[in-house]
């Protein structure tokens, strides 16, 4: 099994470019005619596999036209030491794939095989379509949570 590192945490925050880009998140609604809401958590305890051991919460929006909107937190938790957390903000383009099209991660393996390519100017990540709950445990400490929902 390769080792997951809270670097590669950091590394889907850079490939969804969201962490220090500038401009607000628009609301959710009727204006961005907007296809989807999805939201993906991903938290990592196991020390022997991220340092340091922290997690992300983002919220994407999907729009039409291949953009959308994402705000969201990350942050670090270290026993003894301390802990931080920094926001998230930023736009995405997006695009549909058959198959998860070489995406740096994946948040959830949909039914349909379908999947939003998300960027903002790194490697996409891949975000099921089929509207639900995934949920995967790749290793001890180490949850990733993801919600599509219309």
């Amino acid at each position: 099994m390769r080792t997951l590192r809270l670097s590669m945490v950091a590394g889907v925050l850079a490939a969804i470019g969201l962490g220090a880009t500038a401009g607000g998140v628009a609301a959710y609604g009727r204006a961005d005619r907007p296809l989807a809401q999805i939201e993906v958590s991903v938290n990592c305890d196991n020390r022997d596999l991220c340092d340091p051991p922290g997690g992300v919460w983002v919220w994407i929006e999907i729009d039409q036209g291949g953009t959308g909107d994402a705000a969201g937190a990350e942050c670090a938790h270290i026993k003894g030491v301390g802990a931080g957390a920094g926001s998230i903000r930023g736009e995405i383009t997006w695009s549909y794939s058959i198959g998860t099209g070489g995406a740096s991660f994946v948040a959830g393996i949909d039914p349909t095989n379908t999947y939003y390519l998300v960027s903002a100017g790194g490697p996409p990540v891949a975000l099921p379509v089929t509207v639900g709950h995934y949920s995967s445990h790749p290793a001890p400490g180490i949850a990733i949570e993801t919600q599509v929902a219309p």
